[in-house]
């Protein structure tokens, strides 16, 4: 099955599909439980969740198409190295969006993106990694 990652910023002002989903993407959730020691020993209480947070490690390839990318994709890796600063610039959340190939949403998160980091490779793409981090807008 294939998936499509969608990101955007500010309301889709700003959209880019990225070229590829890595086989392991998905989102690690952390449960913050405790354990307190009682006369019969000890016990676990269920805490809130923690939020979600997605590491992703691949490539945004420099002036060529693979065959395994969406065509909204682009080819120019520059292009998302700069959606991405400036989203990060303007210190506003982003969104990351999955979809399946039938076009059903798998996962709807706002998120910061922490810990970019890119360098080129030696045929001219990017290599990249990133962690996607849970959002939660502050309601009052």
């Amino acid at each position: 099955m294939a998936y499509k990652l969608v990101v955007s910023f500010n309301n889709n002002e700003e959209v880019m599909v990225w070229p590829s989903v890595s086989p392991d993407f998905g989102p690690e959730v952390e449960q913050r439980n405790g354990t307190y020691e009682g006369i019969s020993g000890d016990f676990n209480t269920l805490g809130p969740m923690g939020l979600r947070s997605i590491p992703l490690s691949s490539f945004f390839p420099v002036g060529r198409r693979y065959p395994f990318m969406p065509p909204e994709a682009e080819t120019d890796g520059w292009k998302y190295v700069a959606f991405i600063q400036r989203g990060q610039e303007r210190r506003i959340p982003f969104r990351v969006t999955l979809l399946d190939n039938s076009g059903r949403c798998r996962l709807n998160m706002a998120c910061s993106i922490d810990d970019f980091q890119w360098k080129v490779k030696r045929n001219g793409d990017l290599a990249y990694s990133l962690t996607f981090r849970e959002y939660k807008f502050i309601q009052g």
